[in-house]
């Protein structure tokens, strides 16, 4: 699926507070702000956020220049790259991965559920 044309969600602020809402549902401790941090600036430096897993312990990242879709832990000292899975090669749009693995997600970024027509389902398992 490619990216239809329209409004998609752009507020950073709903953004930030969306993650921080949902990794303080999942994760324990303190550092939910911190981590919700770490991920959108991985995100402002290239690499598109698209989800969390299942069990909000790695968050699914594309990369457009390598097309590449990866799977990387994180906690409240960021993403750890060095332990990171890829989970689709030669991608030119995750949409059409994410709503084959909606299930395997458990958030999915507002633009990703603004194309795939899931803003109004529950995207938690």
């Amino acid at each position: 699926m490619e990216t239809e044309p329209g409004e998609p969600p752009s507020d950073p602020s709903a953004l930030f507070r969306d993650l921080v809402s949902t990794l303080r549902e999942t994760r324990r401790g303190v550092y939910q702000h911190r981590m919700a941090q770490a991920l959108l600036q991985k995100d402002a430096n290239g690499a598109r956020l698209v989800g969390l897993s299942a069990d909000i312990e790695r968050a699914v990242f594309f990369n457009p220049a390598s097309q590449t879709l990866e799977s990387i832990p994180f906690d409240r000292e960021g993403t750890r790259e060095s332990d990171a899975e890829v989970l689709s090669s030669q991608l030119s749009d995750p949409a059409s991965w994410v709503e084959t693995h909606t299930t395997r997600l458990g958030w999915i970024h507002p633009h990703f559920r603004w194309v795939c027509g899931l803003e109004d389902e529950c995207v938690r398992p």
